[in-house]
């Protein structure tokens, strides 16, 4: 089922960039979340690079919904987020998304399994 609105916890990142493109993550709006990224972010899966808008077209907006639950846990200014994530394709798991902000857009983020205590 997808959410009907942003992911809980989500007002704690105080990037605004970021916060409109987990907005369009979690809305399904392609357009929208590739809009926050440069031309040609870096982007790991895990550590891995990957192709971004490949793995985006895959993970997130393919035939398997993907969103983010909850943010539980912000660093670096809203740069980086610990969440839970559902995936149709993988389930739901515990996330890290680390953003870099450059000239207003997104130059680089990485994500991957995390292990964290939540309250």
């Amino acid at each position: 089922m997808k959410p009907s609105g942003p992911p809980a916890g989500l007002s704690a990142v105080d990037n605004l960039v970021v916060m409109s493109a987990i907005g369009a993550l979690n809305g399904g709006n392609k357009k929208l979340w590739f809009e926050r990224f440069s031309e040609k972010p870096e982007f790991s899966d895990d550590g891995v690079p990957r192709d971004f808008v490949k793995w985006c077209e895959e993970e997130l907006f393919g035939s398997a919904q993907a969103y983010i639950i909850s943010i539980d846990k912000v660093e670096d200014g809203g740069l980086t987020f610990y969440a839970q994530y559902h995936s149709d394709k993988w389930g739901d798991f515990k996330t890290f998304w680390k953003f870099q902000v450059k000239d207003g857009k997104i130059s680089k983020l990485d994500v991957g399994a995390a292990d964290y205590p939540t309250d």
